[in-house]
Formats: structure tokens, sequence, C-alpha cells
């Protein structure tokens, strides 16, 4: 076997010691067997460090056991920081793949440089049931980005991503906002196969996120909202920053993309719209440095901003920017 692995199998854990060592079985029995894995286990959860512990007699797996509590992303950016691999594979530790899974995926990935992930098709079981057969996202970046705004999949992160399109993708934050600076960085591609089996617990993601507080969920949708202004923002031009502010706001308080996974905004009056808006722009302006106007102040101030609304070329979304701002300046 070559000294040197060429993929690292990222495995972030916590509470997981019911299926981890099913998990662990399944990568060891992949017929591609150059991978390191690297296990991180969250919060000094002992009992799962207990239940991978079989599985160290393979030279090819680690582990660390980190004390405080990093939760998902940051386990997660701590992984990414280990990697010195040609590809980084994110695998649950509760999820299982056919033996082919790590060599079908390779195989393709070393054909097809363009591709920042390569995924297959997922079967997901347990409390749903589901076969994922997610389209190739291709094209420009700007159009592979809106496209994850819209069909967003766990297939684009469960899978093998190109090393430089990992470290471009830095830092994790939200699983969605992952896949639009993977999307931004390269191809998203598609092998046509059935190999991989993404279990759904009652206590995953998918069942508990929606359950936690409007606070989490509020910090979710701004999260989500700077997440796409980031990676899209160099991809227009500077006269549609307004334009892009505009469809971020609309998708998240209209159009409630991803609903579950942030804030209800479909029983709030416009002022509370008006008030998420608001601190989304001040988040944007001190965070990245964008503003949707840049010239607003030289040109007029408020007076301005009425012209703006006024005008007969107004994008969907954009007068909620309009007003959030002419609400902050009186």
């Amino acid at each position: 076997m070559n000294s040197s692995p060429r993929i690292m199998i990222a495995m972030p854990l916590f509470e997981g010691w019911e299926h981890v060592s099913e998990t662990l079985a399944s990568i060891r029995a992949q017929t591609f067997e150059n991978f390191r894995v690297l296990i991180s286990v969250d919060g000094g959860d002992q009992r799962s460090y207990a239940a991978c512990e079989p599985h160290l007699e393979d030279s090819r797996i680690e582990i660390v056991v980190h004390d405080r509590r990093l939760r998902w992303g940051g386990n997660m950016n701590w992984l990414a920081g280990q990697l010195r691999e040609d590809y980084f594979c994110y695998w649950q530790h509760d999820d299982f793949c056919a033996p082919e899974y790590l060599e079908t995926l390779t195989n393709y990935a070393d054909r097809h440089p363009r591709a920042s992930s390569v995924y297959c098709d997922m079967k997901v079981f347990g409390t749903m049931e589901s076969i994922v057969k997610l389209p190739s996202c291709v094209g420009f970046a700007l159009q592979r980005v809106l496209t994850q705004v819209q069909h967003f999949n766990a297939a684009v992160i469960r899978c093998l991503i190109r090393a430089d399109a990992l470290r471009a993708s830095l830092p994790i934050e939200l699983a969605s906002t992952w896949a639009f600076a993977l999307a931004r960085a390269g191809e998203l591609h598609r092998v046509p196969k059935l190999l991989y089996f993404r279990r759904i617990r009652p206590e995953s993601l998918t069942h508990t996120m929606p359950k936690r507080s409007t606070q989490e969920m509020w910090r979710a949708s701004l999260d989500w909202g700077l997440g796409l202004l980031e990676q899209a923002h160099t991809l227009v031009q500077p006269n549609e920053l307004a334009q892009l502010f505009g469809m971020t706001a609309e998708f998240i308080v209209n159009r409630q993309v991803r609903g579950k996974w942030q804030y209800d905004f479909t029983k709030s009056e416009r002022a509370e719209r008006l008030a998420f808006v608001a601190q989304l722009l001040d988040e944007a302006k001190s965070s990245l440095g964008l503003l949707p106007y840049p010239d607003v102040e030289a040109c007029g101030g408020t007076s301005a901003l009425q012209n703006r609304r006024a005008s007969d070329d107004l994008w969907e979304g954009e007068d909620l920017i309009i007003d959030a701002m002419m609400t902050k300046s009186t």
C-alpha cells in the first residue's frame, strides 16, 4: 500500500456509540484502501471513544478526543485543518457505504478535475425512507451557487471533496452554506450508482433542529443569508449587490427556503421581517464589508432610496432592503 494516503476520511463524533462500530467496519471493508480515518470525538464523549477502540488495531484509523464541546461546525473545521491528502471525505458516524464507494468516487474524481465534489446516489433509511438521485451541478459559478440555494441536499457534502475546494470553502458554518462554498469552488458531480446509505434516527438533526429555540432559528437564518452573500457577492457586478441582497431577503423571509431549518416568518408582521433584514444588513457590513447601495449617502441618502423604490425595475425582495434601511435612518 502507498505510504501516503490519498483520502482523509473525516468523522465528527458525538454520542454516536450505537452505530459507529458498524460505520467503521464499512470503512475498513472498502476496496480502495489508500486512506486515513480521523475520528474527532466531541465533548469528552468517552462512551463513543470506547465504541471505536476495537477498530484502532487498524493503523489507518486515528482518534482524538476534545474535552470541550466544539459542536458540528467547530468539529468539522478542526478536521478540515488536519487535511494533508488529495481528497477529503466527510463520513457521518452512523452512515455506511458499499465496499466500492471510495474506489468508484476516486476513479471518477481523478478523471474530472473540475469537480470540487463527487457524490453518488443515496438511500435514506430509518425514520425516513427515500432514494436521493441528485443531478450534477455544472455551469457558471453563480449558477451553481444559486442551484444550492434552491435545491440543497446533503449528498453534495457527504461525499469525496477535492482538497483545494475544501480549503476554499472554509470555515464551515452550516451544511447548506458549506455547499454554497463548494459550488463556488467547482462543479458538483453525480456518479449514478447507489453506494451511500444515510441513517436518520429520532435524535438526528433532521428531527431535532426544527424544535430548537426561536433565537437559534433566527441565528441560523442570519448565518444562511450571510453565507449566501459571502459566496455570491464576487460573482455579480457591483451595481447588482442590491439585487443580491434583495434576493437573499426574499428567500429567507418570504419564500421560506429550507423553512424547517430556519426561523418561521410565515406568521410574522412586516415589522419583524424588517427587523431581521436590518440585522442582516448590519452583520453583512460588519463581517463582510458589504452594503447593498454603497453610494447611497453620497447620492442623497433616504431620498435616493425613495427614488429607487419608485423605479419600475425594482427586484423582488429589494423593497424589504429599502424599507429596512429607511426604518433604520429615521
